[in-house]
């Protein structure tokens, strides 16, 4: 037995079967652990940001020189991320996360001509040949109360909200507490009331933009032809039902963003925006930050000069190419501040791997989605019920019964499963077929050995009865033979069915949702590298401020958190690998029929053959990934970041070394002086001489020191001190060297790691968009 089960694992067959089994083994492990370290790489960016904010919070101090050269930020929204519904060969453009610089909103063509200043519109008489030239248009903020621009919002608030009549300010407190609860109708009028101003503000915001963009393009053209002609043409253009509230005779105000901007209408307090920049020509406004009040960061949106091609009067084009060219000049003025930034766009680097994190199944949701074919019953005392879902109620349940759902696995099975369940039923087929095709070789092994015994038995002419036995085991053994390859062949191809309808699309979508997440971290992470450039500039403005135990705290977690971002990077580049590396292994032995060792060519599908060269370039790309490069800036950090905190426990142990002086000092202080009162009516006058005793004075003044009993004691006291003084100076030391050090390693750790991660997800990002090229001809 033990020689027929050698036999057979030797086949060539039974071991491509087992090396098939074993890479869709290690595929399901890697799908998981890749799912898992995807989930903590995302979890690491938060944490990171929260723990570099809590450690900039703890130096106020460090602000941005004023010779800082301010950085200019791309007010464009971040490059859309392909998308894998049509699977083209070039990847088509799809919704991606937005940057919290958003640029203008693109404006529609609108039928009336922009709106002239109110001086202009009221000059009965005609101007002069040659027009004054026209100031620049400045743009206040948007979200500032004090704001020119704010009669736009005030004119709205006058108006009665639409099916309404009795309603002043969503935050008007009578109506939170009315005589008797509304009913829902009031509700959802209240909320079509909210939907309807929401519009019409959008509305007014885009009519002003546009406003603000034609009259910039149409300013350009009368600045270079310097006709004063056109000026007194666009006076008789202008709309009579246009409203130019808050327009002044010298000033045109005009808001050039989209802002999530809620009026108290709505039932917001106070005003929020996304967008946190507006247009100014001055070159130099103060932005409202979204973490509440007025940050105190400059910002300034430069439009770049259109092309002469560009200035014309078509509307669309050049609204949207004005706006899409918008930059914004950005100058912090602190360390806090620029981590602020930072970690806005940490934030957002980490919602870009949500799509990812769905195809992977990497949340708990998406786990229990995965559930819904179970029927939970719950027993309790009194009662029984009956969910699909799998909460828990509030009394603790007597016993609790799980029963499939047949119904629910019909609906999954056609809405699609899901990437994991597909590997799962893989791996489960294979198991079936490596057992199906090694109990077809045992049988043929078998089949073999009674053809052998019946050839002997033949040729010796003996025994006829052991020789119709030896026939009919044969004619058993073919028929098993013809049972477990029939098995095997169907097996085989309820694979192949799986692979190339589900898996093949599966794989083509994980490619473009990781190409749309590395396509916009690496838009946030420039935007984050071209922000931390900024702390080259940093410098210390306040005395010498000793690190206090939140402070350490802040750079411990710090380290821990850099330190976890580090190992999760690497752990997710890595899963990645193993995880393609085994997929394309197991296509790759796929391709193969299960009778022959010569692959099927002429018999595998167009799909296959694409799928396998899809993932050999996807495993090519991932092996040509600098990774090393990003992964040691961050672990360079996690040693600039230890360094401070050495330093800063250095600091903390000297001062603690000098206040246990200082209290000593303090005691032996104490106990001198109580000893001095208890023994003398005051302070000792023992060892002072008597005025004008000459040599007789001098000699006596040394007999009465030889006598003073507290002698000893005033010596002590004298060391002690010297050794508090000691302390001090050094823990000053202490204090201006480790400042120095978090200054300098600040400065140049910081842009190193965003640096480094910028151009490794650039990396990324070309070598996929190459893969996604491909994905084309397996669709």
């Amino acid at each position: 037995m033990g020689c027929t089960a050698s036999k057979v694992e030797q086949e060539d067959t039974v071991r491509r079967c087992k090396e098939r089994r074993r890479h869709m083994k290690d595929a399901v492990a890697a799908r998981q652990l890749l799912a898992s370290a995807h989930a903590d790489y995302l979890r690491s960016l938060r944490v990171t940001a929260a723990a570099l904010s809590r450690f900039a919070k703890g130096h106020p101090s460090l602000a941005v020189s004023h010779h800082t050269t301010p950085v200019l930020l791309s007010a464009a929204a971040p490059p859309p991320a392909p998308s894998a519904a049509r699977a083209l060969p070039t990847p088509a453009p799809s919704t991606a996360a937005s940057s919290s610089l958003p640029p203008p909103t693109p404006l529609a063509q609108h039928p009336h001509p922009p709106p002239q200043p109110p001086a202009a519109m009221a000059a009965p008489q005609p101007a002069p040949a040659r027009a004054p030239r026209p100031r620049r248009l400045r743009v206040p903020h948007i979200l500032s109360d004090s704001s020119v621009a704010s009669p736009a919002r005030s004119s709205f608030r006058k108006q009665p909200p639409v099916g309404t009549p009795s309603s002043s300010s969503a935050w008007d407190w009578e109506n939170f507490y009315p005589p008797s609860p509304p009913d829902s109708e009031f509700f959802d009028r209240r909320k079509a009331e909210v939907e309807h101003a929401s519009r019409l503000r959008e509305l007014e915001e885009e009519e002003k933009a546009r406003a603000y963009l034609q009259h910039h393009t149409q300013y350009n053209l009368k600045e270079e032809d310097e006709a004063a002609e056109d000026d007194d043409g666009e006076v008789d253009h202008e709309p009579e039902g246009m409203h130019c509230g808050g327009w002044e005779d010298d000033e045109h105000y005009a808001s050039t963003t989209t802002s999530e901007t809620r009026s108290e209408d709505e039932g917001e307090m106070g005003d929020r925006s996304e967008c946190g920049f507006a247009a100014r020509s001055e070159c130099g406004f103060v932005a409202r930050s979204e973490y509440g009040g007025t940050a105190p960061s400059e910002y300034a949106a430069v439009p770049l000069p259109l092309r002469r091609d560009e200035r014309s009067e078509a509307g669309d084009s050049s609204t949207v190419t004005a706006a899409t060219e918008m930059r914004m000049v950005v100058r912090h003025r602190t360390l806090e501040e620029i981590v602020a930034a930072i970690e806005e766009y940490f934030v957002k680097a980490a919602d870009s791997g949500n799509d990812v994190s769905e195809l992977l199944e990497a949340s708990r949701a998406q786990l229990d989605r995965n559930f819904r074919q179970l029927k939970k019953t719950v027993y309790h005392s009194n009662s029984v019920l009956s969910a699909l879902s799998s909460t828990w109620t509030s009394k603790p349940p007597l016993a609790v019964r799980y029963k499939l759902d047949t119904n629910a696995l019909e609906m999954e099975s056609t809405e699609g499963k899901s990437h994991g369940s597909t590997l799962e039923r893989l791996l489960a087929w294979e198991k079936k077929l490596y057992e199906e095709v090694k109990a077809r070789e045992s049988v043929k092994i078998e089949h073999e050995k009674k053809l052998s015994t019946l050839q002997s038995l033949e040729y010796r002419r003996r025994d006829s009865a052991k020789l119709d036995k030896t026939k009919a085991s044969i004619n058993r053994l073919q028929s098993l033979i013809v049972v477990t390859s029939q098995a095997a062949t169907t097996t085989s191809s309820a694979i192949v069915r799986v692979r190339d309808n589900e898996l093949a699309p599966q794989l083509v979508q994980l490619c473009f949702a990781l190409l749309g997440m590395w396509r916009s971290m690496n838009h946030f992470h420039e935007i984050q590298n071209e922000i931390v450039q900024q702390v080259r500039g940093l410098v210390d403005n306040s005395m010498a401020e000793s690190t206090s135990d939140l402070h350490r705290l802040a750079t411990r977690d710090l380290e821990a958190a850099v330190a976890a971002w580090h190992s999760n990077f690497n752990r997710l580049i890595k899963y990645q690998r193993d995880y393609i590396r085994s997929l394309y292994g197991w296509l790759k032995l796929t391709l193969c029929q299960v009778d022959s060792s010569v692959p099927q060519e002429v018999h595998a599908s167009m799909i296959s053959r694409e799928l396998t060269s899809f993932c050999d370039e996807w495993k090519q790309a991932l092996d040509r990934l600098p990774d090393a490069v990003a992964s040691e800036a961050i672990k360079s950090f996690v040693n600039v970041v230890h360094v401070i905190y050495t330093k800063q426990a250095e600091e903390m142990k000297i001062k603690k070394r000098a206040e246990t002086y200082s209290k000593e000092l303090e005691k032996k202080a104490n106990s001198l002086r109580s000893i001095e009162k208890k023994y003398y009516q005051s302070y000792s006058m023992v060892g002072l001489g008597l005025p004008g005793s000459g040599r007789d004075g001098i000699e006596s003044h040394a007999a009465y020191d030889a006598r003073d009993p507290l002698a000893e004691k005033k010596t002590e006291i004298a060391q002690c001190r010297r050794k508090v003084e000691d302390e001090m100076t050094r823990h000053a030391k202490a204090v201006e060297v480790t400042r120095s050090m978090t200054l300098n390693n600040i400065q140049t750790g910081l842009p190193g790691i965003f640096q480094a991660i910028a151009g490794f997800s650039g990396t990324v990002v070309e070598a996929l968009d190459v893969v996604c090229r491909r994905a084309g001809s397996v669709r």
